[in-house]
C-alpha cells in the first residue's frame, strides 16, 4: 500500500484521533491508535521511546521522513 502524502496523512490521524490540535502531545493510546495505522502502509512505526513523535504532526513529519518515497 502506498503512503499518503502529508496533508492525507493529517487529515487520516485527525480523523481517527478526533483531534483537532496537531500540536498536543498524544497519551499512550493515541500512540498505539496512530502505529497500528501506519503499521497498514507498511511502515514498521517502532522508533526508540527517545526518539518516538509525540504529537500527530510529528508523526506525519516522521513518516515523511521514513516512508520509502522519501
Amino acid at each position: 500500500m502506498t503512503v499518503p502524502g502529508s496533508q492525507r496523512l493529517h487529515r487520516e490521524l485527525a480523523a481517527l484521533l478526533q483531534e483537532t490540535d496537531p500540536h498536543r502531545w498524544l497519551d499512550s493510546l493515541e500512540t498505539v491508535v496512530v502505529r497500528t495505522h501506519l503499521n497498514q502502509y507498511g511502515l514498521a512505526a517502532d522508533p526508540s521511546t527517545a526518539n518516538r513523535p509525540t504529537t500527530i504532526e510529528g508523526w506525519v513529519t516522521w513518516v515523511a521522513e521514513h516512508s520509502p518515497a522519501s
